[in-house]
C-alpha cells in the first residue's frame, strides 16, 4: 500500500464533503420542483451585498446599465420590479438591495408593445450603443457586488389537497406544462 500525502488525503476529503453538501443542497431544493406554483403568480428576489460605503455608487451604476433592462422586460411581461433597502438597521441583514419583481396573474391580459420583443443581446446593445462604456459600467457594478442570490417564490395553497412540498400537485396547468421549467 502507497503512503499518500497529508494534502492530498485533505484535498480528497474537500472534494467529497463538497460534493456531499451539493447533493444536500440540491435534494433540499428539488421540493420546490413539485408542480406546485403552475398557472399562478410568480414572485422573484434578487439580492445584494456590497462594501459598505459604496452602496449609492451601486445604485448609480444599476439605475444606469440595468434598471433599463429590467424595464423592458417587464413592459413586455405585464409584471413589476420594485428595488428595495432594509427598513431598519437590523442585525446581521446579509443584503443590502432586494429588487422583488412580481410577475402578471396568470389569465391577466398583457398589453405587449407592437414591437418585436428583442432578445437580451439585442436590447442591450440597442439600449447602449456604446458597448465599451455598458460593459465598463457592469463591471463596475458587479465588482461592488459582494454577493447576489436570487430567489423564486412559490406560493402554497392550504386548501389544496395534498398540503404538501412532497407530493406533486396536478392540475390542469401542471399537467399541461410536463416537461417545462415550473
Amino acid at each position: 500500500m502507497t503512503k499518500t500525502k497529508p494534502l492530498t488525503r485533505i484535498a480528497t476529503l474537500a472534494v467529497a464533503l463538497a460534493g456531499l453538501f451539493a447533493f444536500t443542497t440540491d435534494a433540499a431544493l428539488a421540493q420546490g420542483q413539485n408542480g406546485r406554483g403552475v398557472g399562478k403568480q410568480r414572485v422573484s428576489i434578487s439580492y445584494y451585498k456590497v462594501p459598505p460605503g459604496k452602496q449609492d455608487e451601486w445604485l448609480a451604476l444599476y439605475k444606469k446599465y440595468h434598471k433599463p433592462i429590467v424595464e423592458y422586460g417587464t413592459r413586455y411581461s405585464g409584471g413589476t420590479s420594485k428595488i428595495y433597502v432594509a427598513g431598519s438597521h437590523s442585525r446581521g441583514v446579509p443584503w443590502d438591495f432586494a429588487i422583488i419583481s412580481i410577475g402578471p396573474k396568470p389569465g391577466e391580459a398583457v398589453a405587449k408593445p407592437k414591437e418585436k420583443q428583442l432578445s437580451r443581446p439585442e436590447l442591450i446593445r440597442k439600449l447602449f450603443p456604446d458597448l465599451e462604456d455598458y460593459v465598463r459600467g457592469e463591471r463596475a457594478r458587479w465588482a461592488l457586488t459582494i454577493d447576489h442570490w436570487d430567489e423564486r417564490y412559490v406560493e402554497l395553497d392550504p386548501n389544496e389537497e395534498p398540503f404538501s412540498v412532497y407530493y406533486p400537485l396536478v392540475t390542469k396547468e401542471a399537467a399541461g406544462a410536463v416537461g417545462s421549467d415550473e
